[in-house]
């Protein structure tokens, strides 16, 4: 049997912007040849461009690219609008460059949004991104007014002097923004190292947090992931971006913003980068399992004990799987996460992660009953049944991850598929 499931357009409620399908952008896609920037990702798979810290130059050629190639743009043209954290306080754009800006935008089909404010984090500063965020609303109804909060590793707010959850809490209230969207860039940061990979990283407390506003507040959670070597570790490969990329889908995220495509998959001149390939094929992946992603919504995340026992101040976002409806309370393998997911008719799914890096890994994961098992195929997004069992078997590449339904093994068995309904 087989079942087509209506899926509905998700955002905050108290805004206007709802989001149809998953999105996968990049920030600041600009570079010396803006027509290779554009043609480069949009054959990358990117479906969204975001013009963050753009010249007029590159954003109006960027307008005018992305709507011959039919790719959305997130606008920003920094010489008239756009705030950096303490940049462009002083000038407080009017409600008429607002209007303004509104009106030009009308002339394009793919103007998707505009990019307000990244990482706002003191209280005039979210104060101005919030009166921005509604006279955008108000002149560009059509258009998605996008603001970006800060990581706990800044200098003011952090998991370490218990200041954090207070900002991200109140960005949110104050801001009030149609999605909830924060970066972190873990790989190079002070701690980090080779032999803990990510297992110390608060880059997990940061993924908690925001998972349990989006949860309360109903908002859509964007991510983004590091692509570039930032911090200049000594080594930078792509397992560890695609690790990064899986973890937020893990938590429930309905995009993924990569940062950034100049270093990864474009070259600052505009020709494709050394991550050019691997970024096509993991988008292709995700384009495939949008569908499913977008009409799931995250219930549990699981770790094995790594983090528990080396990442400071995860523990009040743990969820302990006694709690699954699903997996039985085994202990995960080494390095294993797996997000418990769910849709509205009450069908689950598991996201299960090799959080390695380096090595491969053979699961067996322990299922509280016999199930029906259904992977949902990363070629071509539709589910295929495996063999009845109360075990999860899968191999998953280093930094890899898949997507499986479980049906109780009772229940007739039936495959699912999801259509956006308006």
């Amino acid at each position: 049997m087989h079942k087509i499931l209506p899926r509905y357009p998700i955002g905050n409620p108290h805004r206007i912007y709802r989001q149809d399908n998953f999105i996968l952008s990049t920030f600041s896609a600009r570079g010396d040849c803006m027509r290779d920037v554009i043609e480069n990702c949009a054959e990358a798979g990117f479906n969204l461009l975001e013009m963050g810290w753009a010249t007029h130059e590159q954003a109006e050629e960027a307008l005018r690219l992305c709507e011959q190639l039919e790719i959305d743009i997130l606008f920003q043209d920094f010489s008239v609008f756009g705030g950096m954290q303490g940049n462009h306080l002083d000038n407080r754009v009017s409600s008429e460059t607002i209007r303004g800006v509104c009106d030009r935008l009308r002339r394009y089909r793919r103007a998707y949004g505009v990019y307000i404010f990244d990482e706002p984090y003191k209280p005039e500063q979210t104060a101005e991104a919030r009166r921005q965020v509604d006279i955008f609303q108000k002149e560009g109804p059509s258009l998605m007014p996008f603001t970006v909060a800060i990581p706990s590793y800044n200098d003011l707010y952090r998991w370490e002097n218990g200041r954090f959850e207070e900002y991200l809490r109140r960005y949110a209230d104050e801001i009030d923004p149609p999605v909830l969207s924060l970066d972190y860039y873990p790989v190079g940061l002070p701690g980090y190292n080779d032999e803990d990979q990510l297992d110390s990283s608060r880059m997990w407390c940061d993924l908690g947090l925001m998972k349990k506003i989006c949860r309360e507040k109903s908002l859509p959670l964007w991510f983004y992931y590091q692509a570039v070597n930032l911090h200049k570790y000594p080594h930078f490969e792509f397992t560890m971006v695609r690790a990064m990329m899986y973890a937020a889908a893990m938590y429930g995220a309905k995009a993924l913003q990569q940062f950034t495509a100049v270093g990864s998959v474009i070259e600052q001149s505009g020709k494709k980068g050394p991550f050019f390939d691997d970024t096509k094929a993991i988008h292709a992946e995700f384009r495939n399992l949008g569908p499913t992603l977008m009409a799931l919504d995250s219930e549990y995340v699981f770790h094995s004990a790594e983090i528990a026992e080396k990442c400071p101040d995860y523990a009040p976002f743990a969820d302990d799987i006694s709690a699954s409806a699903v997996l039985s309370a085994a202990p995960l393998p080494p390095r294993t996460s797996v997000g418990e997911l769910k849709d509205e008719y009450g069908n689950r799914y598991l996201f299960v992660l090799n959080r390695d890096f380096e090595k491969p890994s053979e699961l067996a994961l322990p299922l509280n009953k016999k199930s029906h098992l259904y992977k949902v195929c990363p070629h071509c997004g539709r589910q295929f049944q495996k063999d009845d069992s109360d075990v999860l078997a899968l191999s998953l590449a280093p930094g890899h991850a898949e997507l499986w339904r479980v049906q109780d093994g009772d229940e007739e068995a039936y495959t699912i598929e999801y259509r956006i309904e308006k």
